[in-house]
């Protein structure tokens, strides 16, 4: 059999090493990682990917990723698995998903978000679980499941998260990580210096009629079950550990972990994480479109915000202006163009600003466009995602009281589409370092998991290199009008 792609044929067990797999559940594609690692040196030895599957077929998918890895390789020590969050599925009485996933980017739930505002206080859910009440939330997916779907609604035994069906097929036994407990807008946020909460929030989950017991159990930095299915190939008792929410997973692979790191998250969504020593605000975060959350490691907070489309709004420009151009060909026409910041402005949002300044009816728009070339307004379209970005670091640094810190960008972008790493270095104004390797969150699902199965004392993050100057100085005037174009404010 072929080696699995992205595998790495030099290196062997002969390391002597743990040896961890970790799969991750995105919006687009499924992927899973062998790793080896030592509390100094990781390799990623292979990785094998598939489109997300429905999760009737989540079983065969991932049994398959795992047997193209592990080909040839030893038996893993240990798995970790991180997912996209606020997306699940209802399981029945025999854990059988009902349904397709009840997706976090459906737009099914806006009445049912703002009735729990109403309802329990938009400010009093913010304080208690750092989150804002919106249409992607589970608590107000729930609240529309048992209104819309009442047939699903009864049948439903428990809810499984992406990571927690994973989890419940290689284990039996249905389990969560906070990080991704914490997106549901039903796990409460610790005082500072407390505990994490050792389950679901029975008060909350109340309010659209459920109990803790139907919610998976939430496992703190600990290993969640072990294998007991032999139909993933895996050895009957390797523990499998939750490692958490794809965006949190990642950074700490890229090595974000103590106060005033700072990541940037790429894929289908865009999100920026900055750790903090002393929380702020949950409610100025919310405001702004941002969520208070707690790092993997369950120690330090953080801010998070992102755009929900930055990979997707490529996607969409590829189809709709690419001028037909192979997507290859185009990036390399814009990494050919002088440095100057593009006269034509892009406003990136295909369903809606999340953040900064949350304006849901925003939409994608194209501002001083003539007879431009196809790589130049293509340019003009990577300007705007970072300019957003920009937008969305400033906000979050001045909530998190941080100064110009450096970014460390991970995800398949940095190394699949250079022309975007080019634009955003310019673009920026601190300096940026790059994560070389394609599939940080599935290779961070490992290295998690080799650390609290207790297999190394604190794993090293993952390879990178720095970018080049930031330029962000260039694209001051660029910016000023983006914002302001963004927020329909007129320039005189």
């Amino acid at each position: 059999m072929a080696p699995a792609e992205g595998s790495d044929p030099g290196l062997g067990p002969q390391w002597g090493v743990p040896t961890c797999v970790g799969i991750d559940l995105g919006t687009t594609n499924t992927k899973v990682a062998l790793v080896e690692t030592s509390s100094s040196a990781v390799r990623v030895r292979a990785v094998a990917s598939a489109p997300t599957p429905a999760p009737a077929d989540l079983a065969i998918t991932v049994s398959a990723l795992l047997r193209r890895v592990l080909d040839g390789a030893p038996a893993p020590d240990v798995v970790g698995i991180a997912s996209m969050a606020e997306t699940g599925v209802p399981l029945d009485a025999s854990g059988v998903p009902i349904g397709d996933w009840l997706r976090w980017d459906g737009h099914r739930a806006v009445v049912e978000a703002e009735d729990l505002s109403h309802r329990l206080g938009w400010a009093a859910l913010v304080a208690a679980t750092g989150v804002r009440p919106s249409a992607k939330v589970p608590l107000a997916t729930w609240a529309w499941l048992r209104t819309n779907r009442p047939e699903t609604w009864s049948a439903m035994a428990r809810w499984a998260g992406a990571a927690d069906l994973a989890g419940l097929l290689l284990t039996g036994r249905l389990a969560t990580d906070h990080t991704l407990a914490g997106r549901t807008m039903a796990y409460r946020l610790p005082p500072p210096g407390a505990e994490l909460a050792g389950g679901f929030d029975a008060e909350l989950l109340s309010d659209v009629g459920l109990r803790p017991e139907q919610l998976p159990d939430v496992v703190t930095g600990g290993i969640a079950g072990r294998v007991s299915d032999p139909a993933f190939g895996l050895p009957i008792g390797t523990p499998v550990v939750i490692a958490g929410h794809d965006h949190a997973v990642g950074a700490y692979a890229a090595g974000v972990r103590r106060p005033g790191d700072v990541a940037d998250s790429l894929g289908t969504a865009e999100a920026i994480m900055s750790v903090v020593a002393v929380p702020p605000d949950p409610i100025e975060v919310a405001r702004a479109g941002m969520s208070a959350v707690v790092t993997v490691s369950g120690i330090h907070r953080a801010v998070l915000a992102g755009s929900s489309t930055a990979g997707a709004v490529v996607q969409w420009w590829l189809e709709h202006e690419g001028g037909g151009v192979d997507p290859d060909e185009l990036f390399a026409q814009v990494r050919e163009l002088d440095r100057r910041p593009s006269e034509v402005l892009v406003l990136p949002y295909l369903s809606g600003r999340k953040t900064p300044d949350p304006d849901p009816s925003a939409r994608l728009r194209i501002i001083g466009r003539s007879d431009q070339s196809a790589a130049y307004l293509a340019r003009a379209m990577l300007e705007g995602l970072c300019l957003h970005a920009r937008w969305i670091a400033q906000e979050q640094f001045r909530l998190a009281g941080l100064l110009a810190p450096p970014v460390t960008v991970f995800g398949r972008p940095v190394t699949a589409n250079p022309a975007w790493m080019q634009v955003k270095a310019r673009v920026m104004p601190w300096p940026l370092r790059l994560v070389t390797e394609p599939e940080p969150v599935a290779a961070g699902a490992a290295l998690l998991a080799a650390e609290r199965a207790g297999l190394v004392s604190s794993a090293p993050a993952l390879d990178q290199r720095p970018a080049p100057p930031p330029g962000g100085a260039d694209y001051d005037e660029s910016f000023a009008r983006f914002v302001a174009a963004a927020q329909n404010v007129e320039q005189g």
